[in-house]
């Protein structure tokens, strides 16, 4: 049995992705389940929702000498720490390689996309998918994708959302709609919440970073939480050991993020406003990484 699994503080992208590729495995003659690595955020429960599915369980078990299969992540620091003691098989995927080692030669599809799931709809027969599994990979696009206006977004994204729209048989204006309603939703999160919503690990420039990602429609929206969120990025990167926690504060609305920084990496650093900047896979790493070289150098 296969394991397939997204990153930890999974997004929909992980899980949905994730879901599609194990019924994908599972046809092709190979058994396989899927699991997520944390709790759904509210666009992801959405997403089920509207195919009317169950979203698959809490991952509660080593990967220990376990075939794993991973979607949407090759950073080691972003899955479970048993990862790296199991048999990683394949990969399907959309960000850069993030350092892993596997134990044999792996099936690797990845493709600088918008989504995990342009990368496994183009990797799939149209006739073997799904109405439901259909909403799955087209709700992950337009996550992904920030609805099309990510600057990750590629004509095969475009491809992938009309085709999918059509076999989901849905209204693609009120669903996208919908999506980013759920997306921007954080009404009743604490500070902790927010910030583990959407957190990845990363190694730059010789750095332990930490990118939490806040994708919003007004920066207002965390107006009240703001001065509890800047205290709990100094408290996680005391418990974690992060060199540096950054907060991405993505406004949909402006089309642009506020960063902050917490941390020793970055001394003293000020907030600052980034117009045009949505993307923390195509933008913000490079963006980031550039400047810690710089002042390392």
């Amino acid at each position: 049995m296969i394991q397939v699994l997204g990153h930890l503080h999974p997004d929909s992208d992980a899980v949905c992705t994730a879901v599609v590729a194990a019924q994908w495995l599972t046809h092709s003659g190979r058994d396989a389940r899927a699991w997520r690595t944390g709790e759904l955020n509210k666009e992801t429960q959405f997403i089920f929702q509207r195919a009317n599915l169950t979203p698959p369980a809490l991952l509660d078990m080593p990967l220990q000498d376990c075939d794993v299969w991973l979607v949407d992540f090759t950073e080691p620091a972003q899955g479970p720490q048993s990862l790296q003691e199991s048999n990683i098989v394949g990969i399907i995927d959309h960000h850069r390689l993030g350092g892993l080692v596997t134990r044999l030669p792996p099936e690797v599809w990845i493709k600088p996309v918008g989504s995990s799931a342009t990368v496994l709809w183009q990797l799939m027969q149209p006739e073997t998918l799904c109405v439901a599994h259909a909403v799955l990979l087209l709700g992950a696009i337009l996550s992904d994708t920030v609805a099309l206006r990510s600057p990750t977004t590629t004509d095969d994204d475009r491809r992938a959302v009309d085709a999918l729209a059509a076999i989901a048989n849905i209204d693609l204006a009120t669903f996208t709609h919908d999506l980013l309603a759920a997306k921007t939703d954080i009404t009743g999160m604490s500070a902790h919440a927010l910030l583990n919503k959407d957190i990845k690990a990363f190694t730059l420039a010789g750095h332990a970073v930490q990118i939490a990602q806040l994708e919003l429609y007004s920066r207002a929206q965390v107006d009240a939480v703001l001065p509890e969120l800047l205290e709990e990025m100094n408290a996680h990167a005391v418990r974690t050991g992060a060199e540096l926690v950054v907060l991405m504060l993505s406004e949909i609305s402006e089309n642009g993020s506020v960063l902050y920084f917490s941390g020793s990496a970055l001394a003293d650093a000020e907030p600052r406003h980034v117009p045009g900047m949505l993307s923390r896979k195509k933008q913000m790493l490079p963006w980031l990484e550039e400047r810690l070289r710089a002042q390392s150098a």
